[in-house]
């Protein structure tokens, strides 16, 4: 959620692609749902634009990441699965806890894939540069970042002007 992955990148990620020598996160595959399947079947493949990124992790979330991390580490595990060890079902997901956890703390009902908002209007809120926020979202250019949240990017402030 802090990273503005994409949920089937969230999903596909691999103990693997977790550096916390270099405290970054490769994101270059995903796990998205089989299209031709029955929906329960994801296929590992490489990421929607078929990029690789780097993300450069928090204290927070290399605190947690750390946390989560087994004692005896498999690159190719999951790094998040339900807690028999599966493949996580985003719709279960948002369902059973998502949508649980939203109502407890009265936030109004909206999509986990919010989430990946979330992060890039609070990058653009501390400077991150558009190039930046493309590159964290995993976008070849700035075009979606700009069509999004442009109206972010220098608001201005209306001029001090004498009125008495």
């Amino acid at each position: 959620m802090a990273t503005g992955v994409r949920t089937s990148e969230a999903i596909g990620l691999l103990w693997g692609h977790v550096d916390f020598q270099r405290s970054e996160i490769v994101i270059k595959e995903s796990l998205p749902k089989d299209l031709t399947g029955n929906g329960y079947r994801r296929v590992r493949k490489e990421t929607k634009i078929g990029n690789i990124r780097y993300l450069p992790m928090s204290l927070e979330l290399q605190a947690l990441l750390l946390f989560l991390r087994p004692a005896k580490v498999n690159p190719d595990s999951l790094v998040f699965t339900t807690p028999q060890g599966c493949v996580i079902d985003a719709d279960n997901f948002r369902c059973r806890q998502w949508a649980k956890v939203l109502k407890a703390q009265g936030i109004p009902y909206r999509k986990p894939y919010t989430t990946r908002h979330t992060m890039a209007s609070h990058a653009i809120e501390q400077g991150v540069p558009m190039t930046g926020v493309a590159y964290l979202l995993g976008h070849t250019d700035t075009s979606m970042v700009t069509k999004h949240y442009g109206h972010m990017v220098n608001s201005p402030s209306l001029p001090a002007i004498p009125i008495g």
